[in-house]
């Protein structure tokens, strides 16, 4: 398969997880809740690697919250009707098969959930009130290094998915 070939396969992917904003909505919520209780279920081990992981619980949730808080900046201006920039088109690196967070994803040495907590919440607040505003408009998109062009829909779709595999990831730890 060509990298482009992997490219639309993962964004006809993302495209399940909902067709419209209230669907997307509604998938994001979920995903939250479920990542807020997994993120309870590893307070016991929050600062031991999780199985099969370089990361510990409290790394992987401040990287959720990262990605979140990257995706509904990058969602919002999709969203709007300030002009876009053109970006670098770095395509994302993977190690052993794995995809690697990039710079400015990648959490520090950990933190109890109460020092994210706050941030968290803001992060859940704006992701949920742009699906409902957000559009899948071709003509307004913002390079990933993974997914290659995304609408704004698409961005909170693909922190849709990013949620819940690293949720289900934190649910080992419990």
């Amino acid at each position: 398969m060509t990298p482009q070939e992997e490219i639309e396969e993962r964004t006809a992917e993302l495209r399940r997880l909902g067709a419209t904003g209230d669907e997307v909505a509604a998938r994001l919520e979920r995903e939250l809740d479920a990542f807020e209780r997994a993120v309870a279920g590893a307070q016991a081990r929050w600062h031991v690697p999780l199985p099969g992981r370089e990361w510990t619980a409290a790394q992987e949730a401040e990287h959720v919250l990262l990605v979140n808080e990257s995706s509904a900046r990058i969602a919002a201006l999709l969203a709007s009707d300030r002009p876009l920039r053109p970006v670098p088109r770095t395509p994302g690196e993977e190690r052993d098969g794995k995809r690697q967070a990039p710079e400015g994803t990648r959490p520090g040495p950990g933190q109890p959930w109460e020092a994210l907590a706050e941030r968290h919440q803001a992060a859940r607040a704006q992701l949920l009130a742009l699906a409902a505003q957000a559009g899948d408009d071709p003509g307004r998109t913002f390079f990933h290094p993974f997914m290659g062009d995304l609408t704004a829909l698409d961005w909170l779709r693909m922190a849709a998915y990013h949620i819940g595999h690293h949720r289900r990831q934190l649910e080992g730890a419990g």
